[in-house]
């Protein structure tokens, strides 16, 4: 039976609003990367329409472009298809077929009705709204599986009810933090420090659930984005860490080397870059210690039938007296998404000392081996859960 994980865990500070504003993403089987277009998928009256050639290509099917008459034939196995721009009528085998919405071209390129294009080659097309993506799964891959298109859409029901009861509470606690919080209201003509927010990678492709974005805006008008190889923004060291010079007009972000972002403040007063909400760092107090078991948990690959997906869960504990023992690799060497290539230790059982300074979290290994992190206490959540970020990870007690 197919187990397909749609959802990631849920984190003290989540990210909901950015989902529901991220661009549309088709996953084709369980492949680890959406299919890529020139122009992203758009929504039209309840229809998802993609770009023509690059589904046509990744379903096998032969492409046929009639300019002259403005129509399309696919062919694959036995299944002709033909569509034409404008028209609300395709036909499947020579019998014609109502589309909900008509072949659509948007600059030069023709997009498509995704519904009609899956299910008329047998394929199964499944709307997740909580992570804003379309699963088709190809009758070529059920065979393979020896798995049957019932079986599939069961359990595709069962995992999307669950994915929906998760992504409503993440869009509460989205709502009750930003109600909660005495948000000092951020100017993007001065901006200075480090900030971070999360956007939800709900089939586990990209970061494991949770994808945890840094930025630091240092004076001179330079940023360093991603997170710093020495720990927080105070430890930011240009030789090091890539700073680049950034502008900011028109509610673009212009970053060195041609990457532009989408910036704002959102009506909280929060810093929105990128359609991720994201909040400040706040320095640690004098002597910060923890104490207890925290725990980080996450996913990878969508289709549990297959050896592509994993999931985990990873401990780390902190004693009062300053010492930290973890079950696993060190921090660095855990998948955590983030570019930290500087880690050396390799045991499977870690212990040692640690200190939390500002920003900083700074872990002295047995073996003699020294890291540093982004460290942040979050406040309890409504249930009570204490996180800490660590890195490119969140950790609650346990």
């Amino acid at each position: 039976m197919m187990m397909i994980l749609f959802v990631g865990v849920t984190v003290g500070h989540s990210q909901a609003e950015a989902a529901e504003t991220s661009p549309i993403r088709v996953m084709l089987n369980e492949e680890t990367t959406p299919l890529s277009f020139t122009v992203d998928p758009i929504s039209r009256q309840g229809t998802t329409l993609v770009q023509m050639r690059p589904l046509f290509e990744r379903l096998g099917m032969e492409l046929t472009w009639n300019q002259a008459a403005g129509t399309v034939k696919a062919v694959k196995s036995g299944t002709e298809l033909t569509l034409k721009l404008g028209s609300k009528t395709a036909t499947v085998n020579g019998k014609n077929v109502t589309l909900d919405y008509p072949a659509t071209s948007i600059n030069g390129n023709t997009l498509v009705p995704l519904r009609f294009v899956g299910e008329a080659t047998g394929a199964i097309v499944h709307w997740n709204g909580a992570g804003r993506q379309i699963l088709v799964v190809t009758t070529e891959w059920m065979q393979e599986n020896n798995v049957t298109p019932a079986q599939v859409k069961a359990e595709l029901a069962k995992l999307q009810a669950d994915a929906n009861a998760k992504h409503a509470e993440a869009k509460a606690a989205e709502k009750a933090d930003s109600s909660s919080a005495n948000t000092t209201p951020v100017n993007v003509s001065k901006l200075s420090g480090m900030y971070y927010g999360a956007e939800y990678d709900y089939a586990g492709y990209e970061c494991g659930g949770i994808c945890w974005k840094f930025y630091t805006f240092l004076p001179n008008n330079k940023i360093v984005v991603g997170e710093p190889v020495g720990g927080g923004p105070e430890n930011v060291n240009c030789s090091k860490d890539q700073c680049r010079t950034y502008s900011v007009s028109g509610g673009q972000l212009k970053i060195q080397g041609g990457e532009t972002l989408p910036i704002s403040i959102s009506k909280e007063g929060r810093l929105v870059i990128d359609e991720v909400h994201l909040d400040p760092v706040k320095p640690a107090a004098a002597g910060t210690k923890l104490n207890g078991e925290y725990i980080s948990q996450g996913y990878y690959g969508l289709v549990g039938i297959t050896p592509f997906s994993t999931s985990w869960t990873d401990y780390l504990t902190f004693y009062s007296d300053g010492r930290f023992t973890s079950d696993t690799l060190t921090i660095a060497a855990l998948d955590t998404g983030a570019a930290r290539t500087d880690s050396s230790s390799s045991a499977k059982t870690l212990s040692g000392t640690y200190t939390i300074s500002k920003n900083t979290i700074t872990l002295k290994y047995s073996d003699g081996k020294t890291e540093s992190y982004i460290f942040d206490k979050l406040p309890p959540d409504k249930e009570g859960v204490i996180y800490v970020q660590i890195g490119g990870r969140s950790f609650h007690l346990k």
